[in-house]
């Protein structure tokens, strides 16, 4: 047995190696790219990436250690054939996924999908523009990789193995529980967020840098594996009637008030996590805070999950039913994300999550959107003993915030993002709102982070910085639990929108027109002076003008709100669900989808829609 858990660990290592030279050669085909990097880009896209790299070759060890405890019944020397055919047919099949990546990065500027296959039945016309040339040259370093590392394989790691004995029985067992602890590195260790292609980003200017870390075949298994998520159809009419639809609840004329006190103030944006509108009466610091500026008591949530949440708050972009687009850097790098806006506008930058940032695809979003980051990484002492499941609580992240902008450079652009009301609900406050079920201990956990909101907003006064900023409170989603909503019912994703702060003009107001979290974008750069173009589903909530409108999805259904209800169409059964059957609202929900769907599968979005 001794031998062969020595093999078992030379093995895990020949695939980490692999991986390693097969960044090598990236690096080195795309030069030109390359030549941008830095020498702490060099060693950030192998730190970085390993994990990737860990979990790669923790999926090959997963799968040895399954044919070690099957091996316990045949001679080590089939069992040995059996790893030299395996080692074989993986090495032909990652070498042509790396081999393929080279060329197909340098033209797409992301990784390779599962787009390849769709090219399978037709490889003729897929590889026409490709010159002879270049095909030859990729085919020899393919042939070169597979036989090189082959004869590593058979030369170190494969001489490990014994011919002349059997193993005992109970010798499958422990091969059993080391294939279990290989799921540790294939999860990508002990996180909350199982392993994505997040986990590696790290440069928040130079997208290529992020992409280098990628371990591609471990990129190109999990885009296959994922393929469903975004093979929805929504083709419901002409592409051109569909946009017309969609630009008509777009359309603003005329003037609108203009709210602040000063065209630069600071910006801080809270974003809360499930603060159901149904939950209000749990939010008296909010509700005290609203009366301090402007409450939109209208607004919807355009999905019902964190990271759909955060994607219609910074780059207003409404939530696809079935997938995240988080899950993709390629396409969340090509859409317009507020802060950024706010850098060109001489505005620093920072976002905080007192959790894992690797959670939901998160840190690759946030990385090449701020300029910097504060995280549980950046917690010690009191915050890190007292943390719940999902990092450190609200009341130690909002300290942190307040401490931070006391010193920070002006202007400023922070943006929050609270934690503590996600499940399991476990707060370290004395208990508010009594209840064992989830509506009621949600209820609470709001209740704490309201306080926790009320006694930051405190300080800010006092200090001063409440003065000449602007604060941007809404939520992320909402939830069906407050009430013991149907999942599909409008009122389970209602949430608060607030600006507030001492740079408002204007106090106690209520805006009731009907909108998005994605509205909060235009409305916000309205105010400020600042171009909204680029945020094709944002409006400004502000303009008299603006078109009553919101949308909203979930797992195979999405709905329209109107003047009318809401329109909610059930994408499996294709029918209608609920008491709004306004033909008219149904034409626009199609039209929606219709579109939202051609931005989501396009992976240069910003350049070619609308």
């Amino acid at each position: 047995m001794r031998d062969k858990l020595l093999f078992l660990l030379k093995y895990y290592l020949f695939w980490i190696v692999f991986s390693w030279v097969a960044k090598v050669v990236f690096l080195i085909y795309q030069y030109k790219e390359t030549a941008t990097l830095t020498g702490h880009d060099y060693m950030m896209i192998f730190a970085k990436g390993f994990r990737m790299d860990l979990s790669f070759g923790g999926y090959v060890i997963l799968l040895s250690c399954v044919l070690m405890a099957i091996g316990v019944f045949l001679s080590a020397k089939i069992l040995k054939r059996i790893f030299s055919c395996l080692t074989l047919l993986l090495l032909v099949v990652s070498s042509l996924i790396i081999v393929g990546d080279l060329e197909l990065f340098k033209n797409w500027g992301y990784h390779m999908d599962a787009t390849p296959l769709f090219y399978l039945k037709t490889p003729g016309e897929a590889m026409a523009s490709t010159p002879t040339g270049l095909i030859l040259l990729l085919l020899l370093l393919y042939a070169v990789m597979v036989a090189v590392f082959y004869a590593i394989y058979r030369r170190w790691v494969a001489k490990t193995f014994r011919t002349d004995r059997r193993e005992a029985l109970w010798h499958g067992v422990v091969y059993l529980i080391l294939g279990g602890v290989a799921f540790i590195p294939v999860r990508g260790g002990f996180n909350v967020a199982p392993m994505n292609v997040s986990f590696v980003f790290f440069n928040n200017k130079n997208m290529y840098a992020n992409q280098a870390a990628v371990n591609p075949v471990w990129n190109f298994l999990y885009e296959v594996m994922h393929i469903d998520k975004v093979k929805g159809n929504y083709a419901f009419m002409p592409e051109d009637k569909a946009q017309q639809l969609v630009d008509s609840v777009y359309v603003e004329t005329g003037d609108y008030p203009k709210v602040l006190k000063t065209d630069k103030p600071n910006v801080v944006v809270l974003l809360l996590e499930t603060f159901t509108l149904n939950a209000w009466d749990a939010m008296p610091n909010l509700q005290a805070i609203a009366k301090e500026g402007i409450f939109f008591s209208n607004i919807y949530a355009t999905g019902n999950r964190s990271d759909r949440g955060i994607l219609g708050v910074i780059s207003g972009f409404p939530a696809y039913p079935n997938a995240s687009m988080l899950k993709y850097p390629n396409k969340t790098y090509e859409q317009p994300r507020f802060p950024l806006n706010f850098e060109t506008e001489g505005y620093s930058t920072r976002f905080y999550y007192a959790g894992d940032l690797n959670f939901g695809g998160f840190r690759s979003y946030v990385t090449m959107s701020f300029q910097g980051t504060v995280t549980e990484d950046d917690f010690s002492g009191e915050a890190i003993e007292n943390r719940f499941k999902w990092g450190v609580h609200d009341g130690y992240m909002l300290d942190r915030l307040y401490e931070d902008l006391r010193i920070a450079q002006v202007p400023f652009m922070y943006m929050a993002f609270t934690m503590s009301s996600h499940e399991p609900f476990i707060v370290p406050m004395e208990t508010k709102i009594p209840g064992d079920d989830s509506g009621s201990k949600l209820k609470n956990a709001i209740a704490y982070t309201d306080q926790c909101l009320g006694e930051f907003f405190e300080k800010c006064k006092k200090s001063g910085l409440w003065d000449n900023t602007l604060f941007v409170l809404v939520a992320d989603h909402g939830t069906r639990h407050v009430g013991n909503l149907q999942p599909h019912l409008p009122e389970a994703y209602r949430i608060p929108m607030i600006f507030t702060g001492g740079a408002m003009n204007v106090q106690d107001s209520v805006v009731n027109t009907l909108g998005s979290q994605t509205d909060m974008v235009a409305t916000l750069f309205a105010q400020l002076g600042m171009n909204a173009e680029a945020f094709h589903y944002s409006k400004n909530l502000l303009n008299p003008t603006a078109k009553p409108f919101a949308f909203y999805s979930f797992t195979n259904a999405a709905a329209v709100v109107t003047n009318n209800g809401a329109y909610i169409y059930d994408l499996k059964t294709k029918k209608p669900i609920g008491p709004n059957t306004n033909p008219q609202d149904g034409e626009l929900l199609k039209a929606y989808l219709q579109v939202v769907d051609r931005d989501f599968k396009k992976s240069n979005v910003a350049k070619n829609s609308w």
